[in-house]
This record gives C-alpha cells, sequence and structure tokens, in this order.
C-alpha cells in the first residue's frame, strides 16, 4: 500500500505515518512538504491513500486535492486542516475528499476515521505461494514490530494532572523495543534538521520531541494491533528474544559503567540485538493471519534467513547514528581487528547473557576489557 502525507511539519507527518501504518504495518509511506513536491511525486494509480494539509508553505492542500481529483476520482482522500468552519468543510467536500479532520486532532479520531478507509489484513494471495513477497515487502517498505503497548495506559499518562517528565516516561517505556526505535527514528529525522546532532538514547528522543508528541506517537503505536503476535509459536519465540535482549541491555550498561563508558548508550544497543527476529515473527504473523501455514522447522529457516536483512533495514529505516549501529552489530560478531572498547563489551554482554561465560571467546574479551572474572558481578541481574 502507498501512502502519500502532504505535511510542511516534519513531526506531524511522523506522527500521522505512524498511526497509518499501526493500521497497514507494511505500507510504504512518502511524506512531503510543498505543494510543487506533491504536485511532482503524484502519479495516478500509484497512491492508495492521502493525507493532506489544508496550508502549505507554497500553496493550499486544496489546490493539490484538485489536481488529484482531476486524474483519479477513486483514491481516497483525507483533508486536515485547522479550519472548522462550515464553509471550509463544503468547500473540501465539493472536491470529494473521504473524510476532513480539524486540528489540533486527536490521534484516536485519525486513526478511527483512516481505519474506515482501509483494508484490514494482508490480500490472501501471500498465502498461496509462501511468505517471501511478505519479506520483499518489508525489505521495501517500513517495517513495525510487535508492541505490547495498552491504549489506556498511554491515554492515562496523556491525561494526568501531574505532567511527566521526560525521565519518568524514559524509565516506563525502556523496555518496549518498537516505541523506544520509533521514537529514536523520529527525533533523529527531526534532530538532523535543526541541529545536525544525533539523538542515542530513549531519554533524549523523547527530551527532542518533547513529552506530548512522544505520547502522540506512543497512542498512534498502540492504537491497532494487526501486527501483534497471536501465533503461540511466535509468541513464544518473541519472549525468548525479548528477554535475551534484556539480559545484554543489563549486562552492557553493567559493564559500561564499570569501564568509564556509556551505560545509556549500551543499554539502548542491548534492547535492539534481537530487531531482526523481531520483525521476522511480525511479517510470519501477517503471513499466517492471511491463511498461510508454516511448520517449526519453517519458522526457524525463515528466522535465520531474514533475521539480518530485515534488521539491517530497521537500522536505516530508523536512521540510526553510525556508532548505535556498530553497537548492535557487535551484540553479533566484531569486525576484524575490533579494539573500540564499547564494541568488546556489547559481545562480551552478548555471550554472558547467552551463557557462554567458559567460551574462549569470552575470556579473551574479558582479559582484553581488563576484567578476568566477571562472572561473579554479573550473577546478580
Amino acid at each position: 500500500m502507498a501512502i502519500l502525507i502532504l505535511e510542511d511539519d516534519l513531526l506531524v507527518a511522523e506522527l500521522r505515518e505512524t498511526i497509518v501504518l499501526s493500521l497497514y504495518p507494511h505500507g510504504r509511506a512518502r511524506l512531503l512538504g510543498s505543494y510543487q513536491d506533491a504536485v511532482a511525486e503524484w502519479q495516478p494509480g500509484k497512491v492508495d491513500l492521502i493525507l493532506c494539509d489544508w496550508n502549505l508553505p507554497d500553496g493550499s492542500g486544496l489546490d493539490f486535492v484538485r489536481h488529484v481529483r482531476r486524474q483519479d476520482s477513486e483514491v481516497p482522500i483525507v483533508m486536515i486542516s485547522g479550519r472548522s468552519d462550515r464553509q471550509s468543510v463544503l468547500t473540501a467536500a465539493k472536491h470529494h475528499i473521504n473524510g476532513f479532520i480539524t486540528k489540533p486532532f486527536d490521534v484516536t479520531v485519525v486513526h478511527d476515521r483512516l481505519k474506515s478507509l482501509l483494508v484490514e489484513g494482508e490480500p490472501a494471495s501471500y498465502a498461496i505461494g509462501g511468505p517471501e513477497p511478505l519479506f520483499a515487502d518489508a525489505m521495501e517498505g517500513q517495517i513495525l514490530l510487535p508492541t505490547s503497548l495498552d491504549p489506556a495506559s498511554v491515554l492515562e499518562l496523556m491525561h494526568r494532572d501531574d505532567l511527566i517528565s521526560p525521565g519518568q516516561l524514559a524509565e516506563r517505556w525502556r523496555d518496549e523495543t518498537s516505541l523506544v526505535m520509533r521514537l529514536l527514528d523520529v527525533a533523529n529525522g527531526s534532530s538532523y534538521r535543526r541541529s545536525g546532532e544525533s539523538v542515542d538514547s530513549l531519554r533524549d528522543a523523547i527530551n527532542t520531541l518533547g513529552v506530548d508528541m512522544a505520547l502522540n506517537i506512543a497512542l498512534g503505536m498502540a492504537l491497532d494491533h494487526a501486527h501483534d503476535l497471536s501465533d503461540p509459536r511466535l509468541q513464544d519465540k518473541a519472549k525468548t528474544y525479548a528477554d535475551l535482549s534484556d539480559r545484554v541491555a543489563l549486562e552492557a550498561s553493567r559493564m559500561a559503567r564499570q569501564l568509564g563508558q556509556s551505560p545509556v548508550l549500551c543499554y539502548t544497543a542491548g534492547l535492539m540485538g534481537r530487531i531482526g527476529e523481531l520483525a521476522v515473527l511480525s511479517v510470519l504473523q501477517q503471513y499466517l493471519g492471511a491463511g498461510g501455514e508454516l511448520s517449526d522447522a519453517d519458522i526457524d529457516d525463515l528466522i535465520r534467513d531474514w533475521a539480518q536483512p530485515l534488521g539491517n533495514r530497521l537500522k536505516v529505516q530508523w536512521r540510526l547514528p553510525l556508532q548505535l549501529r556498530d553497537l548492535v552489530g557487535a551484540i553479533h560478531s566484531l569486525p576484524h581487528g575490533a579494539t573500540h572498547q564499547s564494541r568488546l563489551i556489547m559481545r562480551a554482554a552478548a555471550l554472558f547473557a547467552d551463557g557462554a561465560r567458559e567460551a574462549p571467546e569470552y575470556r579473551t574479551l574479558m582479559r582484553r576489557l581488563g576484567s578476568e572474572s566477571p562472572a561473579s558481578e554479573g550473577a546478580d541481574h
């Protein structure tokens, strides 16, 4: 599914992208910020949904709607505007828009309007020849990981009488891998535009976006559970990967603190160690939901074949800083000649969490890090 989002505020555009992709996890969203860019990008039959802001820096979103409707009378269009007067609504309606949402918009309203326009679930044709087409789509489009976020819990945070701080929010969400990565993605997209400095931790991401925007993004992810895992086998594997990632994160942050490195960055990298495997599970759930069948051996083979490419795709999709990418990669293997202490920490923490404390590689790493017998310190986790 191809989605065109026309909005000149990058943060707002990415929030809308989050909402749409929660409904259609393997859709492909194109974010555009001007009328001219939208006209240049538009091709009849190539877009399945348009979210269009009324006010643009070089014109009117309504002009773009007119341009589209001269060539395509069927594509769904949702107009989003700060204008709520009757005349504006009627003017937009004359151009056969499918929805009109006023600003400031409520995420739940946008979600419900879009849900009525989108066809839920993947086409059954994916189930005929195997899951490979779904993996190909994932490599080309956006990937969402399974999320355990509860919309009610996010709404409760949004409606608290006392304002929650970025630090409190970061502590609450630190184990929500998919949300952590989405917030880093959005924060880096915005921070590069403003300051050129990358964002490496969940707390920094929330500080960059602001608590209100972070909560809205979380709500957008939590509202629809179409990409959650319902197959018990996939659930068990997801729990195993999540537990392993948590152990790596805890051990890496402990070692980093002991050796004077950044414990926050190492903790974040540890959480991301199995994002490729989680992405595979999300795709497999889509396939099973479309009527496909998989044996236990099939699941293991597909995880083995697709975890690394999907993990690499996610690092690009989330625009992760190079240092964070390197630390995540070090969890699985060290580049030849690697000497940076943080990389050694991540690899050692992964071996520790995997129960390989007697392995020659682990002992060698601990000697290089200046610690002969770390197991006793880490055993209290």
